[in-house]
């Protein structure tokens, strides 16, 4: 289930991330027709102990399927207050 962004805002456990990129390939093929992590709205920098720092873009509309998507738990929504 997609969500608008007026209604949540998405909270970022990087710490839970294992850098699957599921988020990035879904984000790419709903807005751009392709899996192509590159293309995706949201960013995973790496280190070499894990993920380092996830970020969105400026064309990021929110509409949640990164969060819907992440199977580990790193991206999940919060009500906007």
């Amino acid at each position: 289930m997609m969500r608008t962004g007026q209604e949540h805002a998405i909270d970022v456990l990087p710490e839970r991330c294992t850098g699957c990129r599921r988020c990035q390939l879904i984000c790419s093929f709903l807005h751009d027709g392709e899996f192509n992590p590159s293309r995706a709205r949201i960013a995973i920098e790496d280190r070499d102990e894990g993920v380092d720092q996830i970020t969105f873009m400026e064309e990021c509309d929110r509409c949640g399927a990164c969060v819907t998507y992440c199977a580990y738990g790193a991206l999940r929504f919060r009500r906007k207050e």
